[in-house]
């Protein structure tokens, strides 16, 4: 076997923990649910003709996306400091899971923009219909 090939076995025991961590966490494969937070019907209205009710749906479930990315990463940065250093002694686990919650607080923040931006909308075009 060849010097490549005996460095890969030394480091298939690291390599499957973080693929798995990798996997799970939505780095590697696809979504089930996808990226898409709105529902079709009124992403398609959304994009034509909104009233400022589908603005304020829009708003409320960008809003609770953004609630629900912020609990994950809460989750994933509770696990991380809750595994030991004789358990994880190069720290690939406990960086995996820090990079997950990065990525989830950035994908709350993203939620919590385009919440702010439907709702802005919504106040505007209800203020138009009252003047």
């Amino acid at each position: 076997m060849n010097r490549t090939g005996q460095n890969l076995i030394k480091k298939l025991p690291w390599m499957a923990p973080a693929i798995f961590l990798l996997i799970s966490t939505g780095y590697i494969g696809c979504s089930l649910a996808g990226d898409q937070v709105l529902p079709a019907d009124l992403e398609s209205r959304i994009s034509s003709h909104a009233t400022a009710d589908d603005h304020l749906a829009a708003a409320l479930l960008y809003q609770q996306q953004a609630q629900l990315a912020k609990t994950e990463a809460d989750q994933y940065e509770q696990t991380a400091a809750s595994i030991k250093p004789i358990e994880d002694p190069k720290g690939f686990r406990r960086s995996a899971l820090m990079t997950a919650a990065k990525e989830r607080r950035r994908t709350a923040d993203e939620m919590q923009q385009l919440y702010a931006a439907h709702e802005a909308k919504a106040q505007t075009i209800l203020g138009k219909q009252q003047q």
